[in-house]
This record gives C-alpha cells, sequence and structure tokens, in this order.
C-alpha cells in the first residue's frame, strides 16, 4: 500500500513541480522584458531632455518615480478579490466532489474489505469537503450582494 501512495505522489508531484518552474520561468522573461523596456525608455528621455534643469527638477519629482516603476500586473489583479476567492472555492468545490463521487464509486470495484473502508473514507471526506466549499462559495456570493447593496442604499 506504501508503495502505491509513492507512485501516487510521484506521479502528481512531478507534473506540478515542473508547471510551477515554467510559469516561474515565463514570469521572469516577462518581467525582464518589462525591465528592458524601461531601461530603453528611460535611456531615449535622457538623451533628448539632456542637461536641461526643468529635465533635473523633472528627475526629482515623484511623477518620475511613479513612471519608471517596473510593476506587473498579477493575474488575480485582473479580477477583484471577492469573485476570485469565489471562483476558486467554486473549483475547488467540483473538484473535491468529482474526486470523493469516482472514490465511491470504485470502492464497489474492490476486493478487499481494507480498501473498500479505505476508499469509503476519502470518498466521503471528498464529497463533505467538495460540499462545504461550494457552500462557502455560495455564502460568499450572497454575503457580496448583500454588502453591495446595503452600500448603495447608504450612498
Amino acid at each position: 500500500m506504501g508503495g502505491n501512495l509513492a507512485v501516487m505522489v510521484v506521479m502528481v508531484g512531478i507534473p506540478w513541480v515542473l508547471t510551477w518552474a515554467y510559469r516561474s520561468n515565463l514570469n521572469h522573461k516577462r518581467f525582464m522584458r518589462v525591465l528592458e523596456l524601461k531601461a530603453e525608455m528611460n535611456s531615449r528621455l535622457l538623451d533628448r531632455m539632456g542637461t536641461d534643469p526643468a529635465a533635473l527638477e523633472f528627475l526629482k519629482s515623484d511623477a518620475q518615480q511613479q513612471m519608471f516603476d517596473v510593476r506587473l500586473s498579477e493575474p488575480s489583479a485582473r479580477m477583484p478579490a471577492p469573485y476570485s476567492r469565489m471562483l476558486t472555492a467554486i473549483q475547488l468545490g467540483f473538484m473535491l466532489l468529482s474526486a470523493g463521487g469516482a472514490c465511491l464509486y470504485i470502492k464497489n470495484y474492490m476486493y478487499s474489505r481494507g480498501d473498500q473502508e479505505g476508499f469509503l473514507l476519502l470518498g466521503t471526506i471528498g464529497v463533505a469537503l467538495g460540499a462545504g466549499s461550494l457552500l462557502s462559495a455560495a455564502a460568499a456570493f450572497f454575503a457580496g450582494r448583500f454588502l453591495a447593496g446595503h452600500a448603495d442604499a447608504r450612498g
């Protein structure tokens, strides 16, 4: 049984680590490209402005600091936090429900009583956690609607 668990961990762990490394590499390349474009923009701006006193004052201002900051938008920054949390909870809920249902279905095909009880336990936990996650997403949705309606009534 321990050997099967090790194989399962390896089969899930290796693709997960490779995906994480690939995403990290893509984020690094994107950051370096933005940094390169900002440096090129800075050099062109300094070439055009030269040693003009107004340009030196601009370089000391807060506007210049904001203009030359390198900021990358994260994928989660495009979607407001409450919606992102609800979507994550819904995805996790459906994933756990399907995994739990699969374990409950497969338990009928196990020969040994111990295996059947193990799959029953995993299936029950998966379904319970999946249903809880979906209920959490629904509660967040209705709470968000209530608070948004409450804020509109005040303002």
